[in-house]
């Protein structure tokens, strides 16, 4: 069952990354075009106010994949080893309670 969890949150991961790359390369190919019409226009150097603005959004883009959802795998990890650890644990105090009374229920 863990496997699982960890197989489909590594597909969960590597869709987000890509999903990523993505946003980048349009963003860099939608730059070089403006960039271009910019220069060839002559107006004013308009470019660096879309560069900002969407590079904002690829910057937050970047810290929520490699930063945030990192970290948030990383508790949810950890909640799910707790868990298991306490079920094993109880598991553990409940096989000898069961093996002593049905030792308690033989007669002699």
């Amino acid at each position: 069952m863990d496997d699982l969890f960890e197989q489909l949150m590594e597909s969960e991961r590597d869709k987000a990354i890509n999903g990523f790359y993505t946003h980048f390369i349009v963003f860099l190919a939608v730059i070089a075009g403006l960039a271009l019409v910019n220069l060839i226009s002559g107006d004013s150097f308009w470019i660096q106010w879309v560069v900002l603005g969407w590079g904002l959004g690829i910057a937050f883009h970047a810290y929520r994949i490699f930063v945030k959802k990192p970290q948030e795998e990383h508790k949810i990890r950890e909640l799910r080893r707790a868990r298991e650890k306490r079920k094993a644990a109880a598991a553990a105090e409940a096989a000898p309670a069961a093996a002593s009374s049905d030792e308690a229920g033989k007669p002699l």
